[in-house]
């Protein structure tokens, strides 16, 4: 690798993480950008003052510690900590992407296509359409910025489902422990990714037949360690408030039309998905979009009662499956592009250039400070 092409990725891992230093310091220090991390800062000092529970404490057990070791204030220590962990989540991006395309772009310019690649997959949004102007209301978006815990258990359950998919390629215990290790590790950091992972597997070894002694020890252990933390978890968590079963009520507040809206955020994976349909025999992309399916079923029939309602606490599951289905077949496209045909390759790539142009704005927006919930295009208003 020559001078430039050092260059070149140092640039952009240093402006992504001052970017995120910026984004992070702002949600806590300026009072006027919207984020959850000065209410989680909040939840951190009453929880080491023995005032309160915290279901899912590993962002605050890493930011009181962080403070504790620079002697630092927590306020320092959670822009630290934070944008160390958005940074994390970059390089795990770009190291996949490295991973998986070495065989499918030039030697000569590698490094250039992984950084965009990388970039498209870290910054694309969903897709905004005349009348439905709003980005991120209704839809949700693959790159969220307003939940410092998304990015706490993201990386970690990333790295769950590489080392499935590895030890259900080999079948190995070595790494049916690290998905172990992984998966329950997500729990402490926010469990709306387990529970739609337990159960995909689970479906997704019925449909492929997946009987191992491995496999099968694994499933028991982790379904009675996670439920264990889990029933924990709930009962003191939802003391106050419960789970109640409520048919779209939470998300009919924000889309007028449900399925259009899950369209418009799904719209790369689910056209690629259709031009790419035999993507659908393969385990990876069976996870993938069953855990889309199970998203879209805990946000459509669940909710948190009382004051947390309108919080949407059940669409994280949704927000968490519809990053990595766009991770996934991001990736699939670049490797297959010239395998797929004329029409569907400029239909495809329109989109991306589409919607990775709406997350850019989008990001942008979130870093001048406006409401990441709110923020629109306002010339598709009718």
């Amino acid at each position: 690798m020559n001078i430039i092409q050092r260059i070149i990725p140092f640039f952009f891992f240093t402006l992504i993480f001052l970017s995120f230093y910026f984004l992070n310091y702002q949600q806590v220090y300026s009072g006027s950008y919207e984020s959850d991390t000065s209410e989680h800062i909040i939840i951190l000092k009453q929880y080491f003052s023995g005032e309160k529970y915290i279901p899912h404490p590993l962002w605050h057990y890493c930011v009181y510690y962080i403070s504790k070791i620079l002697t630092i204030s927590i306020e320092n220590a959670a822009v630290l900590f934070s944008s160390i962990l958005m940074f994390t989540w970059v390089v795990i991006i770009f190291n996949y992407v490295k991973l998986q395309l070495h065989n499918h772009v030039s030697i000569q310019y590698q490094y250039y296509l992984y950084i965009l690649f990388s970039f498209v997959i870290l910054f694309i949004g969903p897709l905004v359409i005349p009348g439905d102007y709003i980005i991120y209301l209704g839809k949700g978006s693959p790159n969220i910025w307003h939940n410092i815990t998304i990015f706490m258990v993201k990386p970690i359950a990333f790295l769950t489902l590489i080392f499935m998919m590895q030890a259900w390629k080999t079948d190995n215990r070595k790494y049916y422990f690290i998905t172990y290790f992984f998966a329950i590790l997500t729990l402490f950091a926010k469990p709306s990714f387990l529970i739609i992972f337990l159960p995909t597997i689970v479906i997704v070894a019925v449909i492929n037949k997946v009987y191992s002694k491995n496999f099968i020890m694994y499933v028991l252990l982790l379904s009675v360690t996670s439920v264990s933390i889990l029933l924990y978890q709930f009962v003191n968590t939802f003391g106050t408030t419960e789970v109640i079963f409520d048919y779209l009520g939470v998300w009919s507040r924000t889309s007028q039309n449900i399925g259009l809206s899950i369209a418009l955020g799904l719209a790369f994976p689910l056209l690629f998905t259709i031009i790419r349909s035999e993507i659908l025999y393969e385990k990876l992309f069976q996870i993938a979009w069953i855990q889309v399916l199970l998203g879209v079923l805990f946000y459509a029939f669940l909710a948190q009662s009382g004051k947390q309602y309108l919080h949407g606490n059940f669409s994280w599951s949704y927000m968490i499956a519809m990053n990595f289905i766009y991770i996934f077949t991001i990736v699939r496209f670049i490797k297959d592009f010239f395998s797929i045909g004329k029409i569907g390759r400029i239909l495809l790539s329109f989109l991306l250039f589409l919607q990775v142009s709406i997350g850019v704005y989008y990001f942008n927006k979130i870093l001048m400070g406006q409401h990441p919930i709110y923020i629109s295009i306002s010339f598709l208003r009718l």
